[in-house]
């Protein structure tokens, strides 16, 4: 529990201050405008009741208590299918409707359970004037598990996390590449100086490798260019391992920097690319503009959801003659969705087609069994008066959900007669239309644009060619050019060039003849030098200790277990970036608060376990090597 409330305690200090609305001291007669709505949600004193939809007379009427408010608001958004009424718990969590602070989140919460920023206001309420620390910590966890469930919410989270994993995949595959070829480099500048000439001296080998590792830099290819270069002294003086991983270090560099970068900038401007989207959002939540009505009628005979968005609207304003058209025609379009299949059983219940309505809503329950669907059934068996039925249905539903049977029962009330709930918006239309746009672009390439400004970022074809290209140039020249070595025991540098042909590739001639051959060495000279090696080694591993705890994907290779490397960069680039972007990439839309710091920083603490694992696992293979 230290741990979680570590966490919460940090994601509620964290967490977004809901600006407070102008406070009014009547909310029946002087109704407040919740934050992120529509200014058309909030009706003037004056206004005629009739002018109102179902769900603002049922939350602008006389109401005794804020509980019998909430009761009624919740009945009547439920009916019409607005599971989350987010723009009255907002009205409500900025002191609307007055109360104290936990009796005050807990109605918003009920009003909008989908809504992580309810859950979260409540868990802060809780924590800090409601004496109940493990009831709050219970209710921050579920804000995580209500964000599937809030379109918006998904959207924003799913869109962050895309984001921060792009740059990760970017940054870690681009750190792993470049300290394999930093490894590299001591023993590439001693070989490229030979192909010039034999007696250059180091400082000249050094610098020349410098600038050619620095010429994409120069031609504008940004890091990504530097990286192809590396790529190749990777590719030459490693192993098949080394080899596999740096190929998949530039698949995920490349796929960090285009299709996941796209899919996340994509997601994130989901509603502004697609107005078609928003639009029916808007509507099917109750405030829609007039500009979204005339888009949803222009793209209702191509698109379905926005015609769900009509039909819903058409209900809710008492026009159920329009209403039953446009579930009749999704109903031939969409035969399997049992979304439509409910509310328009709904619909054709309220016209009095109770055989139509039965029928309708026994196809939803084949399609996808739910526990409202069926509590909806027993309504219609009720009002044929068939009670055996109501009783088996009714059952059912119990078995399937106790919650929320308990709930439709304790919202219908003394007022059964009519009371049938529709399905919520489904988010898997919202989804597809979102994924199918194509936005994005612009945010990628600025995304992408300090690793990538040149040629080599304008197509994930081009740098995936080029760096597959680099590792097969650097492995061709591994195997031709017989490349350089490091003794293992001495750290002595070996090349054929210099020494002829090598009988050993791990060890030194001096080494071969102390430790293979000892007979052949001055007892004293050679306990001597076993002494020297033994505190050179020693100074080496604390070395590689603190190089492996300080830079990332260094353990994995002086462990000489290559992906180890990969998947330590990885991490550890995620665990900057998460706790850069604790409170997500884009501002949040009045739906994350303290949820967002929540996720973000549990993700981190995972992401440093992982890193802290490999790096311990590395370490350890190191020294029992």
């Amino acid at each position: 529990m230290g741990l979680v409330g570590g966490l919460l305690w940090l994601a509620l200090a964290l967490g977004p201050a809901l600006g407070a609305a102008e406070p009014t001291a009547d909310p029946e007669t002087s109704p407040v405008a919740p934050q992120g709505a529509p200014a058309s949600v909030a009706r003037p004193a004056s206004a005629a009741a009739n002018a109102w939809g179902p769900i603002e007379r049922a939350w602008f009427s006389p109401a005794r208590s804020l509980e019998e408010r909430v009761r009624k608001t919740r009945r009547a958004s439920l009916e019409f299918g607005v599971w989350s009424l987010d723009a009255a718990a907002r009205a409500v969590l900025a002191g609307a409707s007055g109360g104290e602070p936990v009796e005050r989140e807990r109605a918003a919460l009920r009003l909008a359970p989908d809504l992580p920023l309810a859950h979260m206001e409540l868990a802060r309420a809780l924590w800090l004037h409601g004496g109940a620390p493990v009831e709050a910590l219970r209710t921050a966890v579920s804000a995580l598990f209500a964000i599937p469930r809030h379109i918006e919410a998904s959207l924003w989270f799913t869109g962050s996390l895309l984001y921060v994993l792009a740059l990760a995949f970017a940054v870690g595959g681009l750190v792993t590449i470049f300290v394999v070829g930093m490894f590299a480099a001591r023993n590439a500048a001693h070989d490229l100086g030979d192909v010039v000439s034999s007696g250059m001296p180091n400082f000249s080998r050094a610098a020349l490798l410098a600038s050619l590792l620095l010429l994409p830099l120069v031609l504008g290819e940004g890091v990504l260019g530097m990286a192809l270069p590396l790529l190749a002294l990777g590719a030459a003086y490693g192993g098949m391992r080394q080899r596999a991983m740096l190929a998949a270090a530039a698949v995920i560099v490349v796929v960090g920097a285009f299709p996941l970068a796209r899919l996340s900038a994509g997601v994130l401007q989901g509603f502004a690319a697609d107005p078609v989207a928003a639009a029916a959002v808007r509507a099917a939540n109750d405030f829609a503009f007039p500009a979204d009505l005339t888009r949803l009628e222009a793209a209702s005979e191509s698109v379905p959801l926005a015609r769900q968005a009509l039909a819903r609207r058409a209900r809710r304003s008492g026009n159920l003659g329009a209403a039953d058209g446009h579930y009749q025609a999704l109903l031939v379009a969409a035969p399997d969705d049992p979304v439509v299949a409910n509310n328009a059983a709904n619909v054709r219940l309220s016209l009095g087609h109770m055989e139509s309505a039965l029928e309708l809503y026994r196809t939803s329950v084949e399609l996808d069994a739910s526990s409202v669907v069926l509590f909806n059934l027993s309504q219609a068996h009720g009002r044929a008066f068939q009670v055996e039925e109501l009783a088996t249905v009714l059952a059912r539903a119990q078995e399937l959900d106790p919650m929320q049977v308990a709930e439709l029962t304790q919202l219908q009330g003394a007022e059964p007669e009519g009371f049938v709930v529709d399905l919520p918006l489904s988010q898997g239309l919202v989804w597809r239309r979102v994924l199918n746009s194509n936005a994005g672009a612009d945010v990628a390439d600025e995304l992408r644009a300090p690793l990538a400004p040149g040629l080599l970022g304008s197509s994930p074809w081009l740098a995936g060619v080029g760096a597959l290209l680099a590792i097969g140039v650097g492995s061709l020249a591994g195997m031709r050019l017989r490349p350089s070595v490091i003794c293992t025991r001495c750290g002595r540098r070996m090349c054929p060039r210099c020494h002829g042909a090598l009988k050993r590739q791990d060890l030194c001639e001096g080494c071969v003849s102390l430790f293979r051959q000892p007979e052949t060495t001055d007892r004293d000279l050679r306990l001597a030098r076993v002494e020297a090696l033994r505190v050179r080694e020693e100074r080496l591993n604390r070395a590689a200790t603190i190089v492996s705890l300080l830079i990332p994907g260094s353990a994995g290779l002086l462990a000489k277990q290559p992906l180890s490397s990969l998947l330590g960069a990885v991490s550890a680039a995620l665990v900057v970036l998460l706790c850069v972007f604790h409170r997500g990439v884009a501002p949040d839309p009045l739906v994350a608060g303290g949820s967002a710091p929540l996720a973000f920083l549990g993700l981190a603490v995972l992401a440093a376990l992982v890193y802290a694992l490999v790096v311990a696992i590395a370490l350890s293979a190191r020294r029992s090597a």
